[in-house]
């Protein structure tokens, strides 16, 4: 989801309640403390998991859902009229927490990710010879246009027939749909960040599994590997065809609070650098106490996906985006 500007029309802060777990209780209405203070609302409390689904009810994302552990309801604020909880269920809530919100670390190989990489050269010479057979882009002598905002329509038709043809359609449109509406919502991406770090491509520095049902159906660890192997091919093996070996890509971002270091496995950046100033948060509002604007010349190993071959990229958020693994020390 992305950080729009913040809409003066809404309620000053002032008006809301700081987010705290003795809110945590389902119809209680709240927003999001992004630059626009996204509103939503409370609409089920998981104590398994120890994670809140909330709606989102408005902008882009109306009628979407994020599911957020418990202890992240500091980044809400929430309307003054809520009823907080017992003090009771206030402690229950907070022993959960207490019992699922632990550390994990998995700190990639150089083993692991000459073995990765072995595979992915491997898996894109094959789809080399997929896509001079296959693709309708390259059939078309279409042109990648990095000043639109908008990717093109046969690449994406052409990473689908793709990962279709190896049984990974349904893990493409459900990573892309998470990365999209919200990389941190639910275990879903989080599974892939682990992946990730166990293949040796970037570590995973975060919190521990929270459902039991992570690894299984579509997202056990041989589909997951499977994925992220044919997808990291597929692209290298565009840009390959391309010849083009690096990308310029641009990066902004403002904060309400102190800097601290991203542990996030990947991280987003636009092709646009007229949207990355956008995000900078450069226009003398004090709310943002700290922002920046960068430049990054990538290769395409540091990538993993693309406005350009991702449909989901192009629907809602036009801003030209690129997914990078985070290797660079990036600071938010």
């Amino acid at each position: 989801m992305s950080i729009h500007q913040y809409n003066p029309n809404k309620r000053a802060d002032s008006d809301y309640i700081e987010g705290s777990i003795s809110y945590l209780q389902k119809g209680n209405k709240c927003r999001l403390l992004d630059g626009r203070r996204t509103p939503g609302f409370i609409e089920n409390i998981d104590y398994e998991s120890g994670m809140f689904k909330w709606r989102i009810t408005d902008f882009e994302d109306k009628d979407n859902h994020w599911d957020v552990p418990f202890e992240k309801v500091t980044s809400y604020q929430f309307d003054n009229i809520c009823t907080p909880l017992s003090t009771e269920e206030t402690k229950r809530i907070q022993t959960i927490i207490t019992e699922l919100d632990q550390p994990l670390t998995i700190l990639s190989s150089e083993e692991s990710y000459q073995i990765t990489e072995r595979k992915i050269e491997e898996l894109k010479l094959e789809a080399v010879v997929w896509l001079n057979s296959n693709s309708t882009f390259l059939a078309s002598e279409e042109i990648l246009d990095f000043s639109s905002n908008i990717g093109s329509e046969r690449l994406a038709n052409d990473l689908i027939q793709y990962m279709r043809q190896h049984k990974l359609e349904e893990l493409e449109s459900k990573t892309a749909d998470y990365i999209v509406l919200n990389p941190n919502s639910g275990e879903w991406i989080k599974g892939m960040s682990i992946m990730l770090a166990e293949m040796g491509i970037v570590s995973f520095v975060g919190k521990g599994i929270r459902t039991k049902d992570i690894f299984t159906g579509i997202g056990t660890k041989s589909l997951r590997k499977a994925y992220l192997l044919h997808r990291l091919a597929f692209l290298r093996a565009v840009f390959s065809i391309l010849n083009i070996k690096h990308i310029p890509l641009y990066r902004g971002m403002c904060s309400e609070v102190e800097w601290r270091k991203s542990n996030n496995t990947l991280m987003s950046f636009t092709f646009n650098n007229s949207v990355a100033k956008s995000f900078s948060g450069f226009d003398g509002d004090d709310r943002f106490r700290n922002a920046y604007f960068l430049k990054a010349t990538v290769p395409m190993s540091k990538i993993f996906m693309t406005y350009l071959e991702t449909h989901q990229m192009n629907e809602r958020y036009k801003e030209a985006e690129a997914l990078l693994f985070n290797t660079l020390n990036i600071t938010i």
